[in-house]
């Protein structure tokens, strides 16, 4: 479906993301992960429109969109929500939603992109807030409003950047099972996170990147396993509580024991 190919970003001589190279396979979620500064969202920002590249080719279903801005990729089927959320503060919820469906081009009239935002807003459960401000709402409902105006657009591919970013465990959960329902209503995601535990259940694979480059690409587990991954971000503690973790589900498999509840890895969010 995407493919970056050779991808370099430079800012003042300095690459953000250098040489690039990875696809996103059709009805897969696709997880990033990395430290801080690693290039993560500005290589969302390249295959948004947001950012044009300083090398390299973006396609999206074998077409050349290296060049289009985003609002035409947007009408071919891209969509994006952002790190920092942002909600037009003046106006309400529906209506911001309303926006993200008239800006992908699938609406042709306001009524329509209105009918829209009415089954999106149902489908991240602010039905109920669809009158309130953009500036009263929670955390959590901001990134669920992110989601929205993203799912308005009625997207082929969508880009989450750190939608998990500030959530209680809970509200993880309820974004994850979230992702898993968008995903298996066809639409394609790329994701970048934080939260281990989150990106390990959700993702197909994980790439993994460190000043800009790609150090791994792999399932979920060959990536945490990987000694590049543990030494350039999860570090040696992730390491051994993640091996432990899988020794005792080995155990309780072994012996027929009910599991206990997974250890908490919610420190791993943020971590630089």
């Amino acid at each position: 479906m995407l493919e970056l190919e050779h991808v370099t970003k430079r800012f003042g001589g300095l690459p953000a993301v250098e040489d690039l190279s990875v696809s996103v396979r059709t009805g897969e979620v696709l997880g990033v992960i990395g430290p801080n500064g690693a290039g993560k969202s500005t290589a969302i920002s390249l295959i948004g429109g947001a950012l044009a590249p300083t090398a390299g080719t973006v396609r999206f279903q074998g077409r050349d969109i290296t060049r289009l801005a985003p609002h035409q990729r947007a009408q071919l089927g891209i969509a994006r929500t952002f790190q920092i959320t942002q909600p037009f503060t003046q106006l309400d919820i529906r209506e911001n939603v309303i926006v993200g469906a008239l800006f992908g081009g699938h609406a042709r009239s306001r009524a329509q992109a209105a009918q829209r935002a009415d089954a999106v807003l149902e489908r991240v459960g602010l039905a109920r807030k669809a009158r309130l401000a953009g500036d009263e709402l929670t955390v959590a409902d901001r990134k669920r409003l992110e989601m929205a105006r993203a799912l308005a657009i009625h997207p082929q591919l969508l880009l989450l950047d750190e939608v998990m970013a500030g959530l209680t465990p809970r509200e993880v959960g309820e974004a994850v099972e979230l992702i898993r329902e968008i995903n298996q209503s066809g639409v394609t995601v790329l994701v970048i996170e934080h939260v281990m535990r989150a990106i390990t259940g959700v993702s197909d694979r994980i790439l993994v990147l460190h000043h800009g480059r790609k150090i791994a690409e792999d399932a979920p587990d060959a990536v945490l396993a990987d000694p590049k991954v543990i030494e350039a971000y999860l570090g040696e503690r992730y390491a051994r509580q993640r091996a432990a973790e899988q020794a005792r589900r080995a155990a309780e498999t072994a012996s027929g024991a009910p599991k206990p509840p997974a250890p908490d890895d919610t420190w791993k969010e943020g971590l630089a």
